[in-house]
Formats: C-alpha cells, sequence, structure tokens
C-alpha cells in the first residue's frame, strides 16, 4: 500500500505542485490549506507524513506543529518543513528536517523516502 503524504501549505499552487510530485513518485496525498484544516486532516487521514509550511493563516506552521505534538495519537508522525521562511522557530526541533522554496524535488523526495520506510 502506497505512503499518504499530507501537505499543508496555504499556497494553492505549492499544494498542486507537491501532491503531483509526491503521486507521481507512488505516495497518496492529502492537503490541507491551512493549521486548522491541517490537524483535522491528520486526524482523519492518518498520514505516513506531513510537509508544513510555516506562514499560514489561521493557524501557522508554528501553531500546527505545536498542537500536533500534544496530541498522543498523531505526535509521532514524522514532519518536514518546506518554506520560504528563514529562521527555524523555536518550537520545532533539530530533528524535524527543513526544505526551503523553491523546493529541490530531489533533495525533498530523498528525505520523504528516508522518513517513511
Amino acid at each position: 500500500m502506497a505512503k499518504k503524504i499530507l501537505i499543508v501549505d496555504d499556497d494553492p499552487d505549492i499544494l498542486d505542485y507537491l501532491s503531483e510530485l509526491f503521486q507521481d513518485n507512488g505516495y497518496q496525498t492529502a492537503t490541507a490549506a491551512n493549521g486548522v484544516e491541517g490537524l483535522d486532516k491528520v486526524r482523519a487521514e492518518k498520514p505516513d507524513l506531513i510537509t508544513l509550511d510555516m506562514d499560514m493563516p489561521e493557524k501557522g506552521g508554528t501553531n500546527f506543529y505545536a498542537g500536533l505534538r500534544k496530541d498522543q495519537a498523531i505526535r509521532d508522525i514524522p514532519v518536514i518543513v518546506v518554506s520560504g521562511v528563514g529562521p527555524r522557530p523555536p518550537v520545532l526541533t533539530r530533528d524535524v528536517p527543513t526544505i526551503s522554496k523553491p523546493i529541490d524535488n530531489t533533495k525533498l523526495l530523498q528525505l520523504v523516502a528516508d522518513m517513511v520506510r
């Protein structure tokens, strides 16, 4: 069964781009346009991995990540930050990889493959 990736980003072009990239490489995808929707989708979809933008309306990446890690049922799902935002927010632990926009497809796909074995 294909691994599922939840893409959380407020940019519809990024949602489409990453969905297509992951699907072309054998993954299932689900998307969310902000952190509130993202947390709901994590609980409903139970993805194997989450890609997370940091700068979003309603509930940004920092608050999404904090909420994710507080919930025992979903706290261990791995996260890759895919964002154009600069410095790493303090809530993110050092084991959370970060990919800057514009996205390096090869690097992102390698990280995903390493994290969802």
